[in-house]
């Protein structure tokens, strides 16, 4: 494989003639054999010295060898000093120029980052030919598990190539690998793809996660610091992201789609990031692995608690979908749920998580646990009229629990605002099953761009939570701290709770205390954790 110099610039006609070795790309290529060439010169040139002392020493009598044998310098030598002497020089220059080689070839498979053997990774800029030759291993030996790859690319790196030098140039490159390098996990590997791109592999991942990871990468070298000819310098980076199998079905083809969304995001502007789409293959792939979890009850509800923000006491738990592969992986909602919406299968993910809420709501309702039940519903289970009323028939044995322990049904329905504003009306239809026996409605994502409080007027609602982007907002803006504080005014007129969602620390749980917010969910207070043993039950299988 050629090597990539000058930044992937195409040398000038005249460039194999330049006079500066950076602008010799072919002859640069070949510079590790330019001492086995001068070795075998020299060989040559010894051979012909001990064959002219090989002609004297046999004494021949032609005309040819009287005139060979007549000249000074073969009667200054003799025959066996001229002969040993033209053999030494033959094996002299074999070793010496070999020996030059070598070592010139070593010293070039260590800049280009080559390892010989065992199952080390190659350098950060190794050719992308090893590299790959490494992943393929790496993707053969993990038994079709999960991964992704995100495809970063410095921008504006060739302007800043013509305008500092080569030099400059390759100094920054290394900074911003080094920089870009402790902002990964360590399962990642990372290897130069490009003039100025690198290549990142993170096994076990999904493509909403990689997104994440890509986008907090960007952040974390635009922070710096960096310069070039001894000023300071502000990097960007864009990245396209991929992933097997979500998106892609082999290395190559997951490397031609992080290929095509960086290209896309390039499009966009700088400091960007696109994720892949699922292509057929992918889809059908990831919708089969969706299938099989159902049919096999490994679709599971992982719960997070929600806490009461004045006395930092659990009050409350959402299940959220998991899904846990054959070899233990577990996939989150969001690299999942793509595949499952645009194949149907939302509505029977709905369907197990509500029978396993039933069920643990059943166990620790008889234990005094009188924690309210948070669940997600779907539009497609909206449009699912006859397996609404047969859940509101199974929950309605919660209702009866609930009385025996002096508390009211502890189901609340969740739905996000895009969901109700399609068609309020038909939505509260589809729901007055579970409403009849006790259930409460909670609006998600409220003020995430779709909120309208006219339905406040009309629908029986019971909780507000809050969008966490507007809780962000809030740190340093005074018209989200403004709006924040009119929801909470409007929600404690209208009798209903609000729930600050995202919280991530005590920064954001201060900022939802301090406006009133009553409750509050996030990582800051607890990760979802998967409840296994309630998903033992059958999961009902259904045609859509």
């Amino acid at each position: 494989m050629a090597l990539m110099t000058n930044h992937g610039r195409r040398p000038k006609p005249s460039g194999m003639w330049a006079t500066n070795a950076r602008q010799r790309p072919l002859l640069k290529a070949y510079q590790p054999l330019a001492p086995a060439f001068a070795g075998a010169l020299a060989a040559l040139a010894g051979l012909g010295f001990a064959l002219a002392a090989h002609i004297m020493r046999m004494g021949a009598d032609g005309p040819g060898a009287r005139a060979l044998l007549a000249a000074p310098w073969i009667d200054l030598l003799g025959a066996k000093i001229a002969f040993w002497y033209g053999l030494a020089i033959q094996a002299s220059a074999v070793v010496i120029g070999g020996s030059l080689a070598v070592w010139r070839w070593r010293v070039l498979r260590r800049r280009v980052g080559l390892l010989v053997g065992g199952d080390a990774l190659p350098a950060p800029h190794a050719p992308r030919a090893t590299f790959l030759r490494t992943l393929e291993r790496l993707i053969a030996s993990a038994d079709d598990r999960p991964y992704s790859l995100v495809l970063f690319d410095i921008d504006g790196f060739r302007i800043l190539n013509d305008r500092h030098g080569a030099e400059a140039a390759d100094a920054l490159l290394a900074d911003v690998g080094r920089q870009l390098a402790s902002a990964l996990p360590r399962s990642a590997h990372m290897a130069r793809f490009g003039s100025d791109e690198y290549l990142v592999f993170v096994p076990d991942m999904g493509i909403g996660e990689a997104f994440l990871l890509a986008r907090a990468a960007l952040d974390h070298v635009a922070r710096g610091p960096f310069g070039m000819s001894g000023r300071p310098l502000g990097v960007t980076l864009t990245a396209g992201t991929a992933s097997f199998p979500e998106t892609s079905h082999s290395l190559r083809d997951a490397i031609s789609q992080a290929t095509s969304a960086l290209q896309e995001a390039k499009d966009r502007g700088r400091d960007t990031v696109i994720a892949a789409r699922p292509n057929k293959i992918g889809l059908c792939r990831l919708g089969a692995e969706v299938e099989s979890a159902l049919s096999d009850r490994r679709v599971y509800a992982a719960y997070q608690p929600i806490v009461n923000l004045q006395t930092g006491q659990p009050i409350a738990e959402e299940g959220l979908a998991r899904i846990v592969l054959p070899h233990g992986q577990v996939l989150g909602a969001d690299q999942f749920m793509g595949a499952a919406t645009d194949l149907r299968l939302v509505s029977r993910i709905d369907q197990a998580l509500i029978e396993q809420a039933l069920e643990r709501c059943r166990v620790q309702s008889l234990q005094g646990d009188r924690r309210l039940r948070f669940i997600n519903v779907s539009a497609a289970l909206l449009q699912e009229r006859q397996l609404l009323a047969q859940v509101a028939s199974a929950f309605s044995g919660c209702d009866v629990l609930g009385e025996l322990t002096g508390s009211r049904n502890p189901l609340v329905i969740e739905i996000t605002e895009r969901e109700l504003l399609r068609d309020p009306a038909a939505a509260l239809h589809a729901l007055q099953p579970l409403l009849d026996i006790g259930a409460r409605l909670a609006i998600d994502d409220f003020g995430s761009g779709y909120s309208s409080f006219l339905y406040l007027t009309t629908l029986p609602i019971s909780f507000l939570k809050i969008e966490m982007e507007l809780l962000k907002a809030a740190r340093t803006s005074e018209r989200a701290r403004s709006i924040l504080k009119g929801i909470q005014g409007i929600a404690k007129d209208l009798s209903i709770l609000t729930i600050a969602e995202g919280i991530e620390d005590e920064e954001l749980a201060g900022i939802a205390r301090d406006h009133g917010v009553d409750w509050a969910q996030g990582f800051y207070f607890g990760r979802p954790a998967l409840e296994m043993a309630a998903a033992r039950m059958p999961v009902t299988s259904r045609g859509e």
